[in-house]
């Protein structure tokens, strides 16, 4: 896998990624989120998926930091949003972990030489914190695209 890099914009992704999601579940009646299909999920089984990514990633960032290389095993994504049951959980509770997941990333990685802090991962090999940041930030604008563009800003 090609090396990531995390640079202030990837920062800027995570922030306002966060901040779409809390306006489109303050927007947004949760029944409308839990019937809006993109493929295979509702919309929110995604912003699920998302938060669940964004713990899963801040944690790595973290162990990338606090350990001497962590060993990081990949995770099913889909046995993980089954067993969370995203579609029948709180879309605020969500978006607040999310906000909170994402902020970590960002405060951890303002440290000197933090994104530089090795890790092991079961599939891709050795990586180091800011691969895991840019990833999710990547992996969450990518998400948070598609549902911006179902739930616009209303004027």
């Amino acid at each position: 896998m090609e090396r990531l890099e995390y640079d202030e914009d990837k920062a800027f992704l995570l922030a306002d990624d966060a901040a779409t999601v809390a306006r489109i579940v303050r927007t947004t009646p949760a029944e409308r989120l839990r019937a809006t299909t993109f493929d295979r999920w509702t919309a929110l089984e995604i912003i699920g998926h998302v938060t669940d990514a964004a713990e899963i990633f801040a944690d790595r960032v973290r162990r990338c930091i606090e350990e001497d290389r962590p060993a990081v095993a990949s995770y099913d994504q889909d046995a993980l949003a089954a067993e969370r049951r995203n579609n029948e959980r709180d879309p605020m509770e969500l978006s607040r972990r999310l906000s909170a997941a994402h902020s970590r990333i960002i405060q951890l990685l303002q440290r000197p030489g933090a994104t530089a802090r090795p890790g092991t991962h079961s599939d891709w090999g050795e990586v180091d914190a800011g691969h895991f940041a840019a990833y999710q930030a990547d992996h969450s604008h990518g998400h948070t695209g598609e549902l911006a563009k179902a739930f616009p800003p209303t004027s």
